[in-house]
């Protein structure tokens, strides 16, 4: 018994290496990092979470399904911070980034920073348009926000991290994805059960 419990450790957290190996691979290109996500984010939920199916094949139809909308949300996401960070350079090369205008340069980063990790989670696992998904996102960024401010604080962490260690990147995106699961599964249990019900 304690035997099979050690292999099914080890087999989940080689197998959490090897999604995010997947995730780096199909990210390399940049513009896919959010069907990359969505991938990721489906795979180790329903492979190595709850051990459906096989993670290679789950993962890359997963990419292939969703590559589309997936693509597009995520380029939305870096024209927005795109153009947040221009604003945000020309205030502080204007010598106005102290006081007010300083910190909401920065303020307007939020909404990006906050909703990023429910969006590919909730691409992988619902059904909806680009104009839709963003809409409920926003509302489940706000309806969850103890949980939303974890995530990205998560995701601030995880940037830091690769920074000042960048041989850890390889090991960092399975595990992260499965740490943000258990966030944000529990939210979506919810909201699947509150569907049900009506």
């Amino acid at each position: 018994m304690e035997k099979s419990r050690i292999g099914s450790a080890v087999s989940r957290f080689i197998d959490l290496i090897v999604a995010g190996l997947y995730w780096l691979i199909c990210s390399l290109p940049v513009i896919t990092i959010g069907a990359a996500s969505t991938a990721l984010y489906y795979a180790v939920v329903k492979c190595v979470r709850h051990e459906r199916g096989r993670l290679t094949g789950v993962f890359f139809s997963t990419f292939r399904r969703e590559f589309r909308q997936s693509t597009l949300t995520w380029l939305i996401y870096i024209g927005y911070t795109a153009v947040i960070a221009l604003d945000a350079y020309a205030i502080g090369a204007s010598g106005h980034g102290g006081g007010v205008l300083g910190i909401l340069r920065w303020v307007f980063f939020l909404p990006a920073l906050l909703s990023l990790p429910w969006m590919f989670a909730y691409i992988s696992r619902f059904s909806n348009n680009i104009k839709g998904s963003f809409k409920f996102v926003g509302w489940l960024t706000l309806r969850n926000i103890g949980r939303s401010v974890i995530l990205a604080a998560v995701l601030i962490a995880v940037g830091v991290i690769v920074y000042l260690t960048p041989l850890l990147l390889p090991l960092l995106p399975g595990a992260v994805c499965m740490l943000m699961s258990l966030i944000i599964e529990p939210v979506f249990r919810e909201y699947t059960a509150e569907q049900g019900d009506e």
